[in-house]
């Protein structure tokens, strides 16, 4: 009896040293661990964000170039779409949109 009194003792030191051992290694980890995941979420945040900008600048490069070059069309269309410019003698008509 005395021995299988010792097994179960042994087995809940066992069970104590190791539930210890790991609330000690998440109280000294946990803080770290949770600054990896948020710091890894937002580098693919701002990864993402980054590829947006990177599209959107080289658009705007390409506006650019249209500009310098003074393509007809292109300002033209610049005009009537941004600046609601029309050509003498046509009508503009505008349709409200819900």
């Amino acid at each position: 009896m005395s021995d299988l009194i010792h097994k179960i003792k042994l087995k809940k030191e066992i069970l104590f040293v190791i539930l210890g051992g790991t609330a000690l290694v998440c109280w000294f980890l946990g803080s770290s661990f949770i600054s990896l995941v948020h710091n890894k979420l937002e580098f693919k945040r701002l990864s993402r964000l980054s590829a947006q900008l990177d599209q959107e600048h080289e658009q705007l490069v390409q506006k650019l170039e249209l500009l310098k070059k003074q393509d007809p069309v292109y300002l033209e269309r610049v005009a009537r779409v941004q600046y609601h410019m029309s050509a003498p003698g046509e009508k503009e008509f505008r349709f409200q949109t819900k």
